[in-house]
């Protein structure tokens, strides 16, 4: 019975519009007859001054092809001093850098990704910048330009990306400040695998000054990289990779870097904002002839580093990492480091971060103590980060 009254007021609602029914509806007539014409004029082969006018009767060109921009910029306070000679202490304020990021289709046939940065705010230097095509054929994906190497884990973060507001020792060691970021080209394979796995492999330039340095654009050097993540439960995953590059340096002898990396994540889906554990290990280990290495050593180096990544609430988060290069050659000195970081951030568009190191280098006897202020801000639409 209440089924029948329903559908019965149903019917009679339509047949019988209420009175401010039928006034929206007048309105609505009224605008639409008011309205200009929603056809776009397009310009005719004989009027070539003829621009397009949109439905609201401008004139603006169309923004269709306009690239997803995002301003990204950090803001850097630090101090350091040795232990036992305060008089040797130092403070800055500074950028520690901006970078642009300009990602966009150039055409059905190829995607861009264009990164600009200004390293201590002045001049512009390309981060990277490469063109992606849109066909796979054999489920190859490839990437043209100059490209951040995935090696290991931290070579291919951005600067505001880094999980510490500095690089680790092994890292700076092994590519230079700014990373291995080359000019060439790279295909990636993802394996149809029960987990996730794909391969990277490269040719490129062999520029950089602290891996090859070869100085001579016809020398050619190369990487591979191997990632496999697993699901080890529904909040955890592991990641393992294997990495290697080698190219020619100035005296046309071969530099080789070889690396191995895991990252173990524990995020509970019911806590997922408030809760994350994060454990990561890296190593890596050089043989560089171009190096001038001390009697009885032969050339080469490694280090290796391991941090803990705890996440107190939806805005704060605390890491401790410590830093280790050296092995196998002690004869080039030992360094090492421990840094602690508290991070909050209020979205993910911003965040503070403070962090304190102490280490030692070869050759100096009292502990460096170091620390660090970082505004870190997004402006923009940002790509995600890997995982």
């Amino acid at each position: 019975m209440s089924l029948w009254l329903t559908l019965g007021l149903a019917v009679a609602t339509a047949e019988a519009p209420s009175a401010a029914d039928q006034a929206l509806l007048k309105e609505i007539e009224a605008a639409s007859a008011n309205a200009p014409s929603a056809a776009t004029t397009l310009p005719t082969p004989g009027n070539a001054t003829s621009t397009p006018t949109t439905s609201m009767g401008s004139t603006a060109p169309s923004n269709i092809y306009n690239p997803a921009m995002s301003l990204n910029g950090l803001f850097l306070a630090s101090g350091n001093a040795s232990a036992g000679h305060p008089q040797q202490s130092n403070a800055s304020l500074a950028i520690q850098e901006l970078e642009l990021q300009f990602v966009a289709n150039v055409d059905p046939y190829f995607a861009a990704n264009l990164i600009l940065a200004l390293p201590n705010g002045d001049g512009i230097a390309l981060e990277e910048g490469y063109l992606t095509p849109s066909a796979q054929p054999l489920g190859l994906q490839a990437r043209v330009g100059k490209i951040k190497a995935p090696l290991g884990r931290e070579n291919a973060l951005h600067t505001h990306a880094l999980p510490f507001i500095d690089k680790s020792l092994v890292g700076t060691a092994m590519f230079g400040d700014e990373g291995l970021a080359e000019v060439g080209a790279e295909l990636s394979y993802l394996f149809p695998f029960p987990w996730y796995s794909v391969l990277y492999a490269a040719v490129m330039s062999a520029e950089n000054p602290a891996v090859f340095a070869s100085g001579r654009t016809y020398d050619a050097s190369g990487y591979g990289s191997l990632r496999n993540v697993f699901d080890l439960s529904d909040d955890a995953t592991l990641e393992l990779g294997l990495s290697s590059a080698v190219g020619n340096n100035a005296a046309t002898e071969h530099n080789e870097i070889y690396g191995a990396h895991a990252v173990f994540k524990w995020r509970p889906a019911r806590q997922a904002r408030e809760r994350e554990l994060v454990l990561v290990a890296e190593g890596l280990f050089a043989t560089r002839p171009n190096l001038s290495p001390p009697a009885g050593d032969k050339r080469s180096v490694g280090g290796a580093y391991g941090y803990a990544q705890w996440r107190l609430g939806q805005q704060w988060y605390t890491a401790a990492r410590f830093d280790y290069l050296g092995f196998p050659n002690e004869a080039r000195g030992i360094s090492r480091r421990g840094s602690a970081i508290l991070v909050f951030a209020p979205s993910e568009f911003s965040s503070v971060r403070t962090q304190l190191s102490a280490g030692k280098q070869p050759g100096v006897q009292p502990l460096l103590y170091e620390a660090f202020l970082q505004l870190n801000f997004t402006l923009g639409a940002h790509p995600a980060h890997a995982y």
